[in-house]
């Protein structure tokens, strides 16, 4: 069983190295307690179902930033591992404090709803009429006023705005304009081009069929997991992903107390390790759910203990085809 007392001094040894640090990878902290990725991946996610860190929305790599309320203007430090794309509105933004969504241009506003730790949207009634806008997340609530555009600003913005989409309305006519010729061209092609048109055509639809069949082959087991769900009483509300021997979802299950969703990871494997354990209940954690485990095989020993301690957190079912 774990030692409660040990795993209370491992999550407040993880607390003391973020404060000292600011926002920090999890292999960063893993190395600072003298633990194993996995291990740390866990403490770290019970650490945030728990609300005690927060997790930011952009990432380092591949891993996200764990820091402690309190620690956001630290992320900062960060911007570089921004895409350039999200870096060029990121750095707009810091300087303009306030951007009018409808004032930018296509890819500023796509990058501003990807820079969810920085950019706050916000809707503020302008000539009687509600407009969203994007707050850089340092910028006090009570400095908002000083950074609004005025109104002959905004309505510059707009009509720039419209003489912009109207150019851009009508590069897009000409461009269906010069399709339109070139579809006429086509139609005046010989008889044996269109056949050729037509073999080709019916080519690619076998070649679709076929990969279409390879496909549901490969995905045999996750097919199965779907059948089998419904007779067992479980709904499957969601799929995240399918491979050839996997399928991650969430599901609802009816119990006495109502209905309880699952992050469910279902694999087809003869023995689930304790490894497969640790990174079900890490994804779980992510979505603030219990984790819910499906396999035709069983635990194997090592990894039997793991679920005895966590299994508050972690269900088995052994399924049967």
């Amino acid at each position: 069983m774990v030692d409660i007392q040990s795993a209370s001094l491992t999550k407040e040894k993880i607390l003391s190295t973020i404060r000292s640090k600011g926002p920090t990878l999890p292999i960063h902290i893993a190395r600072a307690v003298n633990l194993s990725p996995l291990f740390a991946s866990a403490f770290l996610s019970e650490l945030h179902g728990e609300k005690r860190i927060k997790l930011s929305y952009m990432k380092v790599g591949s891993s996200p930033l764990y820091y402690i309320p309190g620690q956001d203007s630290m992320l900062e430090n960060f911007a570089d591992y921004l895409s350039s794309k999200e870096k060029d509105a990121f750095l707009l933004l810091k300087d303009k404090k306030i951007l009018n969504d409808e004032s930018q241009t296509p890819q500023i506003r796509v990058s501003l709803r990807s820079l969810r730790d920085f950019a706050i949207p916000i809707k503020i009634r302008l000539s009687e009429e509600p407009k969203l806008f994007w707050k850089y997340f340092l910028l006090p609530d009570t400095e908002i006023d000083k950074h609004l555009p005025q109104n002959e600003e905004s309505k510059k913005e707009t009509e720039k705005k419209t003489i912009e989409e109207k150019k851009e309305n009508e590069e897009i006519k000409e461009q269906e304009r010069k399709k339109s010729e070139e579809k006429q061209k086509e139609t005046k092609l010989g008889e044996l081009e269109i056949k050729q048109n037509e073999k080709r055509e019916k080519e690619e639809k076998i070649e679709e069929t076929k990969k279409i069949k390879k496909k549901i082959k490969e995905y045999k087991f996750p097919n199965k997991i779907k059948e089998y769900l419904p007779s067992k009483g479980i709904e499957l509300l969601e799929i995240i992903s399918e491979k050839q021997k996997e399928l991650i979802g969430k599901a609802r299950i009816n119990t006495l107390f109502g209905k309880q969703e699952f992050y469910l990871t279902a694999k087809d494997k003869k023995k689930l390790s304790e490894e497969d354990l640790i990174i079900a209940l890490q994804k779980s954690q992510t979505e603030k759910l219990p984790a819910l485990i499906m396999a035709p095989g069983e635990i194997d020993k090592k990894a039997l203990n793991y679920y005895n301690s966590w299994k508050n957190l972690i269900k088995f079912e052994k399924v049967n085809f």
